[in-house]
């Protein structure tokens, strides 16, 4: 008997971000109340971070379009060339559901500084940072590099992707699977993707626990 398998990238993205947050600290400057940053721990953890964030960005894309291919069965090109937003907008449009609430969550503003923080290194423009008799701390995408890239920081921001995912699910009667595998087959009771439709694939995930 032949299966068919599938590749879960949501799940690829979250392990390679954890990976790179648990190679970060808590700790950019010189010593302990110094206004200054270590250049060396900074460059660790700004490094890792901005590792994590990217594969962040690429879990919820894939999140977004594992939905729109699999759950509304769509089989163009179109819609998964739109942004991030468009999506969303298309995808509770499909589900006639209203996705204002979210928008109000914490973990909604988590993914929205990701995303600006994101966006400012990969079209990063100002070199300037500031001046000192060492390096400043300073910000990027509004936010302080000493504070946001560490350990507990970008921890708090992939929980809160998560987090994100699991409310839009919810919230257009979809399901996810955490435990998913990375390569999965159709010979699991028929469970291929990370976010799923319960009403076409009927799961016993007490089976997995």
């Amino acid at each position: 008997m032949s299966w068919s398998f599938y590749f879960n990238m949501e799940k690829l993205a979250l392990n390679i971000a954890e990976s790179h947050i648990n190679n970060m600290t808590n700790d950019n400057y010189w010593e302990e109340d110094d206004v200054f940053l270590d250049g060396e721990k900074l460059l660790v953890n700004i490094g890792n971070g901005f590792v994590a964030l990217t594969q962040l960005s690429c879990y919820f894309e894939s999140f977004l379009n594992t939905i729109i291919n699999s759950c509304m069965h769509y089989e163009g090109e179109v819609l998964l060339k739109c942004s991030y937003e468009e999506k969303l907008d298309i995808i509770f449009m499909h589900y006639k559901t209203d996705y204002t609430s979210i928008k109000g969550k914490h973990c909604w503003q988590l993914y929205r500084t990701a995303t600006s923080v994101r966006n400012e290194m990969i079209h990063f423009k100002e070199t300037y940072i500031g001046d000192g008799s060492s390096i400043p701390n300073f910000k990027i995408g509004k936010v302080y590099v000493a504070e946001y890239f560490t350990k507990n920081s970008i921890t708090e921001t992939y929980n809160g992707y998560i987090s994100l995912c699991k409310e839009i699910a919810q919230a257009i009667g979809l399901k996810i699977f955490d435990r998913i595998d990375v390569f999965e087959c159709d010979g699991r009771d028929g469970l291929t993707n990370y976010v799923y439709d319960e009403t076409e694939i009927d799961i016993d995930e007490t089976r997995f626990e």
